[in-house]
């Protein structure tokens, strides 16, 4: 298979963030632009996390939903390139567009500079400096992944949460409610909630999942964290929330990501109306909000044909929520 040269912009595309941003506005301004996702032994050596990048398909999709938000008139492509021997096969003179760092050196030694003496081609390379955060240090997936920054590149609060996944024989204990049932077989359920909430004025209030957060918004009560990943049992969701401040995070289905527990965190004590976006499913948020929210808080979640479960953030369902996480196996 041939490979056109162009301008090729080669990284990881994990998490697609500010950095990631700086990059590819660079490389619309070049000629015959290539967003080039490195992956396989591209990936360099040591990377954190590694088990938790996201999929080939959602780097893909991100980049395609950012570059067509570009006010540009260029048509930049995707490619994906997993091997050094691909870059070998480019060609012609080709531009590369990289960040400096350790990959952009694995790179250069085992294919850029291969290339010149197997083909004499005279490649330009451009290393542009690292983004660096809001705390000065350097953004990176690898920051995002481990739940230090988000994609803004806004500090989080941390955590030594590992990453876990929920066991086939786990499941289900996820359809017994945990908490007091808020029944649909009564009447709208949100509304019920809604004056609960009025009345009692907990601390903080999570609401876990899009109907829920939606519904007990429309009711007249706004939580101050919904967590909602755009999904329904019926297919997705047309969500029309927004918060004071919005975070996004990877957690694919029955896991539990340390970015997860991070934001979270953060997100109940910014002292904002905050939304956190899930990319890929937010069924099992509950529990890190249980275990992170202050005594006296409620977590919100709903139950298909059951109606909205009221949780309240108190020591025995704290226990409980930990006994849960501690028997989700570790992703290693």
């Amino acid at each position: 298979m041939m490979i056109m040269a162009g301008s090729w912009a080669l990284n990881l595309f994990d998490r697609l963030h500010i950095g990631h941003h700086v990059l590819l506005d660079r490389l619309c301004d070049m000629r015959n632009p290539i967003a080039c996702i490195t992956d396989g032994e591209l990936l360099g050596s040591d990377i954190e996390y590694e088990s938790l990048i996201q999929p080939i398909d959602l780097r893909k999709k991100n980049l395609r939903k950012y570059l067509d938000s570009c006010v540009t008139t260029k048509h930049v492509d995707i490619e994906v390139i997993t091997s050094y021997d691909e870059l070998l096969r480019i060609k012609g003179t080709t531009t590369f567009l990289m960040f400096e760092g350790p990959c952009c050196t694995e790179i250069q030694e085992h294919a850029l500079d291969v290339r010149e003496q197997l083909s004499f081609v005279r490649d330009e390379v451009y290393l542009l400096k690292p983004v660096m955060a809001a705390d000065g240090d350097k953004m990176s997936s690898a920051r995002i992944r481990k739940g230090e920054l988000d994609r803004k590149g806004r500090k989080l609060r941390g955590t030594s949460e590992v990453p876990r996944k929920l066991p086939d024989e786990m499941r289900s204990d996820l359809k017994v409610p945990k908490g007091q049932i808020f029944a649909v077989e009564d009447g709208p359920p949100e509304e019920r909630v809604a004056a609960n909430l009025h009345d009692l004025e907990p601390s903080i209030v999570v609401a876990v999942g899009d109907v829920t957060s939606e519904t007990v918004t429309a009711a007249g009560y706004t939580p101050d964290v919904c967590i909602v990943d755009g999904i329904t049992r019926r297919g997705n969701y047309d969500l029309t929330l927004d918060g004071d401040i919005e975070y996004t995070i990877y957690n694919p289905a029955a896991t539990v990501y340390p970015e997860a527990w991070s934001v979270i965190d953060t997100a109940i004590h910014d002292k904002k109306k905050s939304l956190v976006f899930v990319e890929g499913e937010e069924d099992l948020m509950g529990f890190p909000a249980v275990l992170l929210a202050p005594e006296g808080a409620v977590m919100l979640y709903g139950q298909p044909d059951v109606g909205i479960i009221w949780v309240s953030v108190n020591d025995d369902n704290a226990k409980a929520a930990r006994n849960f996480i501690n028997h989700m196996p570790i992703i290693n």
